[in-house]
């Protein structure tokens, strides 16, 4: 599911991605820190964009230092580190324990569940820290499965579990700023879900796995039906957004949320135009 909200580089400055590049190995370091190096598969861009936007609102002491790390050994790279770092990191190792526990007990896949060994210390910690947090990716695993075992066709049966997580997890802390972190989580969830049903249809027809814009996949207007959709969803997002006082690389989580969380929803376009002219 994650993996949607990237940055479309080619319409930022080199200052502003260097300043991306230094959150994402900031939180591939803290989650190596935390949860030990090979956890490291728990970095995500939805939670560099966390981590970016809770920076940004509640303006942590930040600490900017220089580090390489085994992908990148030639150079030293900027990585950034604070609290809201630390939060993220948590919550990264929340959402990939559970979700690869998910993948075991539906699926018995056996690496996931030895992937999921490896987080299991990790996320015991951080769930302690973090009771909320915990419960809510507890609660999304069991809803979303029941979804799936229904076979909802009901777009929102699935989406809206995943806005509400994401929703809950953009609250660090519950005070003045809550009511639009959660808003803008929710439709962040819902399109981060949708999306990924829109690119994965193909492939869960195949599989016969639960997509539940399976049964709207075969309408002319597929495509302008998903756009319309996903659009209303950012659109309502930008909002709650544009509410909160954000400053500091502000322009940057505008390049993700205007542009660059389009682009799989633009590539699977692209790819099922081309399959369609080769039939």
């Amino acid at each position: 599911m994650l993996g949607v909200m990237m940055v479309r580089k080619d319409e930022m400055k080199f200052r502003e991605f260097d300043r991306y590049r230094g959150f994402y190995c900031g939180l591939c370091r803290a989650i190596g820190k935390r949860c030990g190096s090979v956890c490291r598969l728990a970095l995500s861009f939805e939670m560099t964009f966390a981590a970016m936007l809770l920076t940004s609102l509640y303006e942590p002491e930040t600490r900017s230092e220089m580090h390489r790390c085994a992908l990148h050994p030639v150079g030293k790279r900027l990585m950034l580190g604070s609290e809201v770092v630390d939060y993220c990191a948590d919550v990264s190792a929340l959402i990939s324990y559970y979700d690869l526990r998910d993948g075991w007990d539906d699926e018995r896949r056996i690496d996931r569940l030895a992937e999921s060994a490896l987080l299991r210390r990790a996320a015991k910690r951080a769930g302690e820290a973090l009771p909320r947090q915990r419960q809510a990716v507890r609660d999304y695993m069991n809803r979303l499965h029941e979804v799936e075992r229904k076979n909802e066709d009901n777009l929102d049966a699935a989406a809206n579990l995943t806005g509400e997580l994401m929703a809950e997890l953009l609250v660090m802390k519950q005070d003045v700023y809550e009511r639009d972190l959660r808003e803008l989580g929710f439709y962040l969830g819902k399109f981060i879900y949708l999306c990924d049903s829109y690119e994965d249809v193909e492939r869960d027809i195949k599989k016969k796995s639960y997509n539940p814009l399976i049964g709207r996949s075969g309408s002319d207007s597929f495509e302008e039906d998903c756009r319309a959709m996903l659009g209303d969803m950012m659109a309502r997002a930008a909002l709650a957004f544009e509410r909160l006082p954000l400053l500091e690389d502000a322009e940057i989580m505008r390049n993700i949320l205007y542009s660059g969380i389009w682009q799989r929803f633009e590539r699977a376009s692209e790819q099922r135009r081309k399959a369609k002219q080769e039939q």
